[in-house]
């Protein structure tokens, strides 16, 4: 079994996570102690523990107070927002809306893919509606705006949070989700779709020794957060990392180890500002539209009382350094 800290691994039913996970999004940076200079420092990689990364662009204005937010890959890249009180909304790399606000009710939404199904190019992303139930949110050519589709994912109990991330292949992505406020089992899915119809196969299950409040998959890794808001994975070539928002609205870095925690300051835009608390994180490392050589994190949360902004992050100095 493949275990670091924070890691849980997918392929062992029960996971000791140990406290290394349990910091991860709750440890506040503190400065360094005077020690020998590391490799890191001495190949002019930053050990510091604060951060700042530039807000590059905006999408026009959100139709309300973001909810959740979520990203698919591909040549035509997708942002999907969720709003508080109701509604889902797709915008493009450009920051302009794709099609009409659906009219609706989501808990949660995750990372997306883009595929062909029916001879036709369109955008699954999975999510959860206001009953708790995992269900399909697709858009594509000839659709004015999203519909909602079934997947064969049956529970019992209503479903409280979900990540995912895109598979190559008939396997359109893995699926994570958790059940109840006090949700310690992770299960997890590989969603397919095969001449038309979605299929699903189970995972073994992960227990965690606390509540699940964000997960998030780093490869072929599940990590899971006691504590912050939202998380992502940012992988590029030899970069692994992990951002997220904590409790207080802070937004954090980890790198693959899990030992190296910086507190990251959005810088704003020219024209725009940035979430001072932001509420929702998405991330991509490698994107293939959109004019982004580094990847992107997108941000979705409040830039003052009663206004609202999404905004797309460059992490370049991070995912292009070793390039």
């Amino acid at each position: 079994m493949q275990f670091k800290r924070w890691r849980l691994s997918a392929a062992s039913p029960f996971v000791n996570a140990g406290l290394g996970l349990s910091l991860l999004f709750t440890a506040a940076a503190c400065s360094k102690s005077e020690k020998p200079a590391s490799k890191e420092e001495k190949s002019g990689v930053s050990t510091e523990t604060h951060l700042t990364l530039p807000a590059v662009w905006s999408t026009s204005i959100p139709s309300g107070k973001i909810d959740d937010l979520a990203i698919s890959g591909g040549r035509n890249a997708l942002i999907a927002v969720t709003y508080e009180k109701g509604g889902l909304q797709l915008f493009n790399m450009e920051g302009d809306p794709v099609a009409e606000l659906a009219n609706f009710s989501l808990r949660a939404i995750a990372t997306g893919k883009s595929t062909i199904a029916d001879n036709a190019y369109v955008t699954v992303f999975p999510g959860i509606d206001h009953d708790g139930a995992l269900k399909g949110y697709i858009y594509g050519d000839g659709l004015l705006a999203p519909a909602i589709v079934d997947l064969p994912v049956i529970e019992e109990r209503r479903i409280s949070g979900l990540c995912a991330a895109p598979l190559e292949g008939d396997s359109l992505m893995r699926i994570s989700y958790w059940m109840g406020s006090s949700g310690q089992m992770l299960k997890t899915g590989r969603l397919g779709l095969v001449d038309g119809d979605f299929t699903w196969v189970e995972e073994t299950p992960t227990l965690t020794e606390f509540p699940v409040a964000s997960c998030a998959f780093s490869g072929n890794t599940l990590i899971a957060s006691p504590s912050a808001v939202d998380s992502a994975s940012l992988e590029r070539d030899s970069f692994s990392g992990l951002v997220s928002i904590s409790s207080d609205g802070e937004v954090l870095l980890s790198d693959e180890t899990g030992t190296d925690i910086k507190t990251v300051e959005i810088g704003d835009g020219i024209s725009f500002k940035a979430p001072t608390a932001p509420i929702a994180i998405e991330a991509m490392g490698t994107m293939l539209s959109g004019g982004y050589p580094g990847g992107v994190i997108v941000l979705g949360g409040e830039t003052a009382p009663g206004e609202h902004s999404i905004v797309f992050v460059d992490p370049s100095v991070l995912t292009l350094r070793s390039e």
